[in-house]
């Protein structure tokens, strides 16, 4: 299982190689403290650390924030929805610091009684309180000369905000109950889920604090925002049930359409019920939508549109917006409108034989022409044959025998009928098990452009579209 897949503080998420002498586990639930080796390898198309699955760019870049921040000692918020791997981001900038050698403790604010925070944080002397039988380090002196990370802060108490931000400052402390002072050197990265901005102008959470921990700050996106990442994350968890299982055509569409407002640790829960719930195979198994029971629709957008026409009109006005709004995206347009991806395709299909519709300038830039032609694919300085499945302004199917990395550059030389060869760069965006690939291309050159988009006025018109001339 994936370290950002488990649930935080949970022993097993530790590396092998981190249950060492390195490690120590508190009874009250909510530490882990490791020293591990660097796994995380930088410069490949999909990160791979521990079976850590990181195809996005959106989330490579994170990574690669992460790697350039955990160099300098400053203090790290990393913020994020519930479920997207705040921990996973914490590590990494462990492993990568120079402090890699030393502990890292890991605190989950949130699941410490509220009257043991400032003791289990600073620790107690021998006599403090009823049942502090003898002396206890607190969770920075654990991590001295390591890391601590604190999640969920913003759930901290603002007393112990106050002496916390002192700490952050260097100030030697007092454990609880006692007289002598404690210095430790700590490097400090905090995670929430919580818009601390906000929490700082209702007086939940002390500004001076909040201006400490953001010495630098990481944003995760949220899983919907990373397709690439979700079919990985997902035939990851699926094949670890099942080595040779896979999932149906039908079943990514539901994957990639649904809104995953749990993330990775929701799509964990809803892929290990589907396993449970499916028939067990010896052999080779397909997972579809209807093993995996997602809900259908997704809440509206509460943007409205304005209602221009009669109800049929506004309809298809209303699917054109969100699919501009989308910049095509068919997944997060069905989303948008609450409708499934199936319906909106059917939908489309349904627009483009009635002939009533028309394409706005706008709307061209996203229509995708399903062709079948022979091309030359360029990939890691080779060159071989593919087909050309669709095209469109921003991007292109196609199918290969080669198997291309997601992520990596690409170049495609093909020939339009009554044009010359061109070729039109891009990155891996997407892929499939019939060895299809999606394309997103890159700049493409100006005089380029103008003949793909004739020839696509032209695809437009055979499929029953009228098209709106002009800027």
């Amino acid at each position: 299982m994936p370290e950002f897949l488990r649930e935080p503080n949970h022993i097993a998420s530790l590396s092998p190689a981190s249950l060492g002498a390195g490690h120590y586990h508190v009874p009250a639930g909510s530490l882990h403290v490791s020293s591990g080796e660097k796994s995380y390898i930088s410069g490949q198309a999909t990160f791979d650390a521990g079976n850590l699955i990181v195809r996005s760019e959106s989330l490579k870049r994170v990574m690669k924030l992460a790697e350039r921040v955990a160099r300098y000692p400053s203090a790290v918020l990393i913020s994020g929805e519930t479920g997207t791997g705040k921990e996973m981001i914490a590590r990494t900038i462990h492993i990568h610091s120079l402090r890699s050698n030393h502990p890292w403790v890991d605190v989950n604010c949130a699941a410490i009684p509220e009257h043991l925070v400032e003791s289990e944080l600073f620790g107690y002397e021998k006599g403090a309180f009823s049942g502090a039988d003898a002396v206890k380090p607190g969770f920075f002196e654990l991590a001295h000369q390591g890391t601590l990370f604190l999640d969920e802060i913003g759930d901290l108490d603002l007393k112990v905000q106050a002496k916390l931000l002192r700490v952050l400052d260097g100030v030697p402390y007092y454990r609880l109950g006692g007289s002598r002072k404690v210095c430790v050197d700590v490097r400090i990265v905090a995670a929430t889920n919580r818009e601390l901005e906000k929490c700082v102008r209702d007086g939940e959470f002390r500004e001076d604090l909040y201006h400490r921990l953001t010495q630098f700050r990481i944003e995760i996106p949220p899983l919907r925002e990373r397709p690439e990442d979700v079919l990985g994350i997902a035939e990851h968890i699926l094949r670890e049930h099942y080595p040779n299982a896979g999932f149906s055509e039908d079943a990514v569409d539901a994957l990639l359409s649904y809104g995953w407002p749990g993330n990775v640790r929701e799509m964990r829960n809803v892929i290990f019920r589907s396993v449970l719930q499916a028939p067990a195979k010896d052999g080779a198994f397909e997972m579809t939508a209807a093993h995996l029971c997602l809900p259908e629709t997704i809440p509206q957008s509460e943007q409205p549109v304005p209602l221009m026409g009669n109800l049929d009109h506004v309809e298809r006005q209303t699917i054109f917006r969100a699919l501009e709004k989308s910049r095509g995206n068919q997944g997060e347009a069905a989303r948008a409108l609450g409708i499934s991806r199936r319906t909106l395709i059917r939908k489309l299909k349904m627009y483009r034989e009635g002939g009533a519709a028309t394409l706005s300038r706008g709307q061209q830039q996203f229509y995708r022409a399903h062709v079948q032609l022979a091309v030359r694919i360029k990939y890691a300085n080779e060159e071989f044959r593919g087909t050309l499945l669709n095209v469109s302004l921003g991007g292109a199917g196609i199918k290969s025998d080669r198997m291309l990395t997601s992520g990596a550059a690409v170049s495609i030389h093909l020939a339009f009928p009554g044009q010359k060869e061109a070729e039109i760069t891009g990155r891996v965006a997407w892929s499939n098990k019939e060895g299809q690939y999606g394309i997103q291309f890159a700049d493409v050159p100006a005089g380029l452009r103008l003949g793909l988009e004739r020839w696509l006025r032209t695809e437009m018109k055979k499929d029953g579209w009228d098209i709106e001339q002009g800027s």
